[in-house]
């Protein structure tokens, strides 16, 4: 059944209107008729069956029937990247949504190669890959950050940054000592790594530990979907 991300408060028996793209994909792409029922859910109501009551040109309307599960937010997880270009970017987007990521941090790095953001658009790309893997929270894509900016100000959670080339302690072991109660997350350089500078603040950052992935050089986007997966198993 299609689910949909709604940021409204959803109570039985409520009458809404759905925003143009939703109705759009429902009606055109879905071809959903009147009668069909739909799944609804935000982070704060969970998710609710609902049934189609009215399409016209441009809109579909909708009736909240019950309630189909509680909210159920994903514990937090933060992964802090480099923007990669477009096609690599909507996919680490969609993939890290799938593997629980709760916030998302551009940075920009000394080897960034992509200085322009389209955080709406990304944001969507979270909706969109949420309503697909039944989550019920959208990760929330924040405004990027310079590198250096980031680590003078890190949020107060235990923080891991794969270094290529390293001698630090492999992710898995460091992960399975790591207080398991406190959120955790991952900093990720982009493509051809952190610079040299950068790489020695992370080394001498008190909040940073410095792990690494294996001995292949991996894509920013592998090694961050990399870490995000290992994180999940560990926890």
């Amino acid at each position: 059944m299609t689910r949909l991300y709604l940021n409204n408060t959803l109570h039985a028996k409520q009458e809404l209107t759905l925003d143009p793209d939703q109705s759009h994909y429902l009606a055109k792409v879905l071809r959903y008729q009147i009668d069909d029922m739909i799944k609804i859910f935000n982070e704060k109501d969970g998710e609710w069956t609902a049934q189609i009551t009215e399409i016209t040109k441009k809109s579909v309307s909708i009736k909240i029937d019950e309630q189909f599960s509680v909210a159920r937010p994903c514990p937090p997880l933060w992964l802090a990247f480099s923007p990669l270009k477009h096609e690599a970017m909507g996919f680490l987007i969609e993939k890290a949504t799938e593997l629980g990521v709760t916030q998302l941090q551009p940075l920009i790095t000394d080897r960034c190669n992509n200085h322009r953001l389209n955080l709406e658009r990304l944001q969507k790309n979270a909706i969109e890959a949420a309503q697909q893997c039944e989550r019920n929270d959208i990760p929330r894509v924040l405004e990027p950050l310079a590198f250096g900016k980031f680590l003078n100000a890190l949020p107060p959670i235990l923080w891991f940054a794969p270094l290529e080339r390293s001698e630090s302690e492999s992710i898995k072991q460091t992960l399975e000592k790591a207080n398991h109660k406190l959120p955790w997350g991952f900093i990720i350089g982009p493509e051809g790594g952190f610079s040299v500078n950068e790489a020695r603040s992370i080394k001498n950052h008190s909040s940073v530990k410095p792990i690494h992935l294996g001995p292949l050089i991996l894509r920013a986007e592998t090694a961050a979907l990399s870490a995000l997966a290992i994180a999940q198993s560990c926890r």
